[in-house]
């Protein structure tokens, strides 16, 4: 047994010295918190350093001694200096914000610069569109535009006259429909049409594209038009100019060729490397030996294509 003991529980002078640099770091990390916590000691806040911190807004006196003066504050406050008081000192009545004069802002009882700001924001053509708008006004107190609101009336706002006189210059404004040939009709003269409207600009557009129209029935084709429009559209309707623009198929490119609405780039492509294989069209019936172009495809196709 003693010898156990001596085995285990005596120490050289290297592993005593060791042991004991252990402990002495081990008590060093130990004490660290409770020494910095002692440094850390908060000092006596001064009551006039939270009333400052505690204001919203600060602007820097350019007047003030560039060195510290107990009796004269390095920065003024700007907070608000119009509303001392917790309690609203306003005398509210029925108003309109958008007719109120100067005088009638003073009888409620705002301070002379929140008035300067609201005649200022009328002055540049400002409107205030409902009650609660007056909320925006730079320096009213939310107390106060509670307040004022339930007294606020906006009055009805007539068209800019600028505006109404514009739209009562056009022609297609007021005019009656009348009946229009589909393929020289104008933009203006769609647009008299029942619920057409900016559709009529589609309606153009798509019939350029094609060439011409050769049936009323192709106009409900137009991209973005509904079908109650077309059926509201369709009495004022009709087609006697039949001049269509045709494309060469013989000269034109895949490119130009694809463009028509009826041919897609695929059959485009088709007809313009038959062509370059087996040599001009002689024919417009030529197309149909291409096998992408069945029966009603090439029905489709016929009118808007030639040979010449």
């Amino acid at each position: 047994m003693n010898k156990i003991i001596k085995d285990y529980f005596t120490f050289s002078k290297k592993e005593a010295l060791a042991a004991f640099v252990i402990i002495l770091i081990t008590t060093i990390f130990l004490a660290l918190p409770y020494i910095s916590s002692n440094k850390r000691k908060k000092e006596p806040v001064n009551p006039e350093l939270v009333k400052v911190a505690s204001t919203n807004l600060f602007v820097k006196d350019t007047n003030a001694n560039s060195d510290f003066d107990d009796n004269k504050p390095a920065y003024k406050n700007y907070s608000n200096n119009n509303y001392k008081n917790k309690n609203s000192a306003l005398t509210p009545f029925n108003f309109d914000p958008n007719t109120l004069d100067e005088n009638g802002w003073n009888k409620l009882g705002l301070p002379e610069k929140t008035i300067k700001t609201i005649l200022n924001y009328l002055g540049k053509g400002g409107k205030f569109k409902s009650a609660e708008d007056i909320r925006k006004i730079w320096g009213l107190k939310k107390e106060d535009a509670d307040v004022l609101i339930p007294y606020i009336t906006i009055a009805a706002r007539q068209t800019d006259n600028k505006f109404s006189n514009v739209y009562a210059s056009k022609n297609y404004a007021k005019a009656a429909p009348s009946v229009i040939d589909i393929n020289t009709a104008t933009v203006d003269d769609f647009k008299r049409l029942p619920a057409v409207g900016n559709t009529a600009y589609k309606i153009v557009k798509f019939r350029e594209k094609l060439g011409g129209f050769i049936s009323i029935n192709q106009v409900k084709e137009t991209y973005g038009l509904t079908d109650s429009v077309y059926q509201a559209m369709l009495p004022y309707l009709t087609l006697t100019s039949t001049n269509i623009q045709k494309i060469n198929i013989n000269t034109a490119s895949d490119f130009d060729l694809g463009k028509h609405p009826y041919i897609s780039n695929d059959i485009a492509k088709a007809i313009a490397i038959y062509r370059k294989q087996h040599g001009n069209y002689s024919k417009i019936e030529d197309v149909r030996k291409i096998v992408f172009i069945n029966q009603a495809m090439y029905q489709k196709i016929v009118p808007y294509i030639t040979v010449e």
